[in-house]
């Protein structure tokens, strides 16, 4: 999604004039259809209609006909849905799971609440606010209707040490940030890879001072993977392009039908104008990701290696109603610095919101000639460097048994035998990490899998799952993506790209 950055309020479009007792109401011309219909339905329908209810679903199926991103959010879930734009929440600073059926503490966030008051990794909550947790069905909305809320205001848990002592603390709710970059770090001896997952407020200070310490690092060449980076704000998406661009080159420009062409262009701000660059880029890469890759693209500033990108070129703007719900209605389109809008097609005719499934099967993902033929590659930035997604990634069997939550449970009891990092550095840990193949043959035997299924690529495969899932609890929440580069075809052709 493509936010830009202002609200305000406006009348609720659906109210009429109404005047008092029995008297003919009297209705807005310019809307009179809808308000008689609406007024109708709820005086004489057969059933009780709750308004609220209606309200909603008549502005969510009249923004349905206009575009695929006009949308409207109610009160309730306003703030959740914001928070990713927001770039925090009020909370205690965990990372949890449901390990059968107990809120575990997998991670804790530092200088958070919870890490002021002594909470750790592998602690056990029983209780919060003094209501039982334990073995109730705890989902994990549940746990965060229950931990989230005003900053300031109290939370008090109840805490099962690994020791098995006992202990109560009351916690204040605190500003927990919801960071844009998931991974910042040197994977050669020059070359830096950020891992930007959303355009959110916080966004261009992140990466700024990502940027600083890589460059302290040594860092002359740099990957930026926006790969399932979904968008966030337009500003945002400008402030990332303008640390790559010289001054005065044009990163984007918006036009619409009610709204005046607006043009943003390149400052001498940027840390990183000259260094070597790539960005990785898929289906799942859209809207303020897509502006910067196009801008980066349209100037020759970089390589865009990967796959087709999502084609998202429309900008929403945020309206405020008085209910406190939001509007967010479409009203300009965006423009890579070559005058190219990146929407891809939407209609009556066109199957949106199944479109990926079929660049899968139409092999768009898998072969790059498909990219040639017009008549699938509508919309989106292409890559210059066509990268196919990894189909043979996990055998099948790997693949049934990894996306379950059996397996992640045993990687965490794994890590509670074996708590104490094995090796300081990750790439140590990648090229030195051993389990037992008795552990894992215990694993199938205990899981009802056919042992004949067990053989050493099977073995090679679980024992990489089981390093993925690991190294966040042994090191911090970046080791996963920095491991997984260590192994990922997209980083391999930028890396061979960047010599």
């Amino acid at each position: 999604m493509c936010i830009v950055y202002w609200s305000f309020f406006i009348s609720n479009i659906l109210d009429g004039f109404y005047s008092n007792g029995n008297k003919e109401k009297s209705y807005n011309s310019n809307w009179q259809n809808i308000e008689f219909i609406l007024d109708h339905l709820m005086e004489n329908y057969v059933d009780s209609i709750d308004r609220n209810e209606l309200t909603k679903k008549s502005i969510t199926n009249l923004l349905k006909e206009l575009d695929p991103h006009s949308t409207y959010i109610p009160s309730n879930k306003r703030l959740t849905v914001n928070e990713s734009l927001v770039g925090h929440f009020g909370g205690i600073g965990i990372r949890f799971m449901i390990l059968r059926d107990t809120l575990t503490v997998v991670d804790v966030i530092s200088g958070g609440p919870s890490d002021k008051s002594g909470l750790k990794k592998r602690d056990r909550i029983i209780k919060i606010d003094n209501q039982n947790v334990a073995g109730v069905g705890l989902t994990n909305q549940m746990v965060l209707k229950k931990l989230k809320g005003e900053v300031g205001s109290e939370v008090s848990v109840s805490i099962i040490k690994p020791n098995k002592t006992t202990t109560t603390k009351v916690l204040q709710r605190g500003l927990i940030p919801l960071k844009s970059i998931s991974a910042a770090n040197m994977i050669k001896k020059d070359v830096g890879y950020i891992k930007l997952s959303s355009f959110s407020n916080s966004t261009d200070i992140e990466f700024k001072n990502a940027l600083s310490v890589l460059i302290k690092d040594g860092m002359q060449k740099l990957i930026l993977d926006l790969r399932f980076n979904g968008g966030g704000y337009l500003h945002q998406a400008i402030n990332v392009a303008d640390e790559f661009l010289e001054k005065s080159k044009l990163i984007v420009y918006t036009n619409g039908a009610h709204s005046t062409k607006r043009t943003f262009y390149a400052t001498n701000k940027g840390l990183f104008k000259k260094g070597k660059l790539v960005i990785l880029v898929n289906s799942g890469t859209a809207s303020a990701s897509e502006i910067v890759s196009g801008a980066i693209q349209d100037h020759k500033r970089g390589l865009i290696i990967g796959r087709r990108t999502f084609g998202k070129g429309l900008v929403q703007q945020p309206v405020l109603l008085p209910d406190s719900s939001e509007l967010r209605i479409t009203t300009s389109r965006y423009y890579t610095p070559s005058g190219k809008c990146i929407q891809k097609p939407y209609g009556d005719s066109i199957d949106y919101d199944n479109d990926i499934i079929e660049r899968l099967e139409n092999g768009e993902l898998t072969f790059n000639d498909t990219l040639k033929d017009k008549k699938f590659s509508k919309g989106g930035i292409l890559p210059d460097i066509f990268s196919p997604i990894d189909t043979l990634e996990y055998m099948q069997i790997v693949s049934k048994i990894i996306f379950t939550r059996n397996w992640r449970d045993f990687c965490f009891d794994f890590y509670e035998k074996n708590p104490d990092k094995p090796f300081e550095k990750l790439e140590d840990f990648y090229e030195n990490f051993k389990v037992k193949k008795s552990e894992l043959k215990t694993y199938f035997i205990k899981n009802k899998i056919e042992l004949k299924e067990f053989n050493e690529q099977v073995l090679k495969d679980l024992r990489w799952s089981l390093m993925l899932e690991l190294c966040s609890y042994y090191y911090d929440d970046q080791a996963r993506f920095v491991l997984s580069s260590f192994k990922d075809k997209d980083v391999e052709k930028a890396l061979n790209e960047l010599e």
